[in-house]
């Protein structure tokens, strides 16, 4: 009796460990699946190849760390990257993990690097711009799925955000290469009146981040690159259609759908004040003529 009492303690004993076993198992295996998971939405979403670092993942605590993420060039382009982002802090909903969606209060951004690449044609921007557009119509081959647990972050700040104009004709050799910064921009409730994935939420960074570009840039980037730029966003669904709020000193409410348009009635105004000008130099032509002809006896011939 004694030993059989023995056996299934040792039984017992060996049943926790091995449960322990499989749990720590899996809370190593967590950041793996999470950095593959933001390579492959990263990846599908841009287009292009997306890698990170690091990412560590605090079940117990609700946090997610991130550095060294970069979104490469399209091929042909000899500059470094076309995004990179040194770090990332969120934290998020344990609760949620085991319902519809995945709940992220925070989400942290910080030390973004862009370079908006001249040197092919299309530029890399063009590139991207169009992959977004893409990706946000919903086609797929049948290897690739916008499918994946529906997340919801209720504040996205993005900070310290660098922009940089390269390989651009006659502004790169003259000024070397034009950078701006953007210092913050806050993004709210994402994920709450639309499904958002990983794929969804590298597209809502790098559009938010180029309209930023173009809201910023005035006077600083290239006329043809803030028209392109425009072109571009114009295409693509607004932050106010996605329903997420923005809190910065730049107007991004809705940019994406009406960049175009006010790049197109900017031009107009430009236009009209060349007509004005236009207008006001015939008018002095004419009053000099008028003088003429009177000092030569053109009024004198008149009366």
């Amino acid at each position: 009796m004694k030993t059989a009492i023995k056996v299934i303690v040792v039984l017992f004993v060996f049943l926790v460990l091995a449960v322990v076993g499989i749990v720590f198992l899996a809370l190593g295996q967590v950041d793996k699946i999470a950095k593959a998971a933001v390579e492959y939405g990263g990846t599908y979403a841009m287009g292009v190849e997306t890698t990170v670092t690091q990412v560590d993942v605090a079940i117990t605590q609700g946090t997610v760390e991130m550095g060294g993420l970069t979104i490469d060039n399209p091929e042909g382009f000899d500059t470094g990257h076309f995004f990179t982002l040194a770090s990332t802090n969120a934290s998020f909903d344990i609760d949620s993990l085991n319902g519809d969606a995945f709940i992220v209060p925070t989400v942290h951004l910080q030390g973004i690097d862009v370079i908006l690449d001249k040197g092919e044609d299309p530029s890399n921007y063009n590139q991207i711009l169009e992959n977004l557009a893409r990706f946000e119509s919903g086609e797929t081959s049948p290897n690739e799925t916008k499918a994946g647990k529906n997340v919801i972050i209720k504040s996205l700040i993005i900070e310290d955000i660098n922009i940089h104009i390269a390989n651009m004709p006659g502004v790169s050799l003259l000024a070397g290469d034009v950078a701006i910064n953007i210092p913050k921009i806050e993004l709210q409730n994402i994920g709450e009146k639309e499904n958002m994935n990983a794929g969804d939420i590298f597209n809502l960074v790098i559009k938010t981040v180029l309209a930023a570009a173009v809201e910023a840039g005035g006077g600083i980037i290239p006329g043809d690159v803030l028209g392109e730029l425009g072109n571009g966003l114009s295409g693509l669904t607004s932050l106010g259609d996605m329903g997420i709020g923005v809190i910065s000193d730049l107007d991004l409410d809705n940019v994406m759908g009406n960049v175009a348009e006010q790049l197109d009635n900017a031009s107009k105004e430009v236009q009209n004040a060349v007509d004005d000008v236009a207008g006001t130099v015939d008018d002095a032509v004419n009053d000099a003529s008028d003088k003429i002809k009177n000092i030569f006896g053109g009024k004198k011939k008149d009366d």
